[in-house]
């Protein structure tokens, strides 16, 4: 799951305030999709994931929430995704269809749309870097959050730092 602070920056870098449609590729446990979809109430959230744990999670969470903008597909991306426009997409997840991801992407974002995805693996991230310049993306950012959590060690306490994350988002 994506962790509080880390959803916060990747859900600001989509600027999702004046879009009507977010696509969540990868949702995993639909961290990102729900607090979307619970931040913009009338943003329509297409969620896809392929992990039946993490379907039944995020149907778990939709039904919490009492959540009517959340269209949750379980399949894998990019060939179970809708084909229509969405003005912004998250990638939590590729499944190794990292390119293919981006083509669609590029084919299924307005100029303007956004795009935002997460590593934790520098390679990843280089290698999207490019496909996102291969497809004309503009305003590539990149930025690297670690988060670091209080904990008591017998007397006294410390903070345990968890795996940084990339976060990479630009606009089409």
């Amino acid at each position: 799951m994506t962790k509080s602070e880390v959803r916060a920056i990747s859900i600001d870098k989509l600027d999702l305030a004046n879009k009507a449609t977010f696509l969540d590729i990868g949702a995993g446990t639909g961290s990102v999709s729900i607090q979307a979809a619970h931040d913009y109430p009338n943003l329509a959230v297409t969620a896809i994931e392929m992990n039946p744990d993490g379907i039944a999670i995020i149907k778990e969470n939709i039904a919490k929430f009492e959540l009517t903008n959340v269209e949750l597909i379980d399949g894998l991306a990019p060939t179970d995704i809708p084909d229509r426009c969405y003005d912004a997409i998250f990638v939590g997840g590729s499944g190794a269809h990292l390119a293919e991801i981006i083509d669609f992407a590029s084919d299924h974002l307005p100029a303007g749309g956004t795009i935002g995805l997460n590593f934790i693996l520098f390679e990843n991230a280089m290698q999207v870097e490019k496909l996102l310049e291969q497809a004309g993306f503009k305003e590539i950012e990149m930025v690297e959050v670690g988060v670091l959590r209080w904990h008591q060690l017998g007397k006294g306490h410390f903070f345990k730092p968890n795996n940084p994350t990339i976060i990479v988002s630009a606009t089409k």
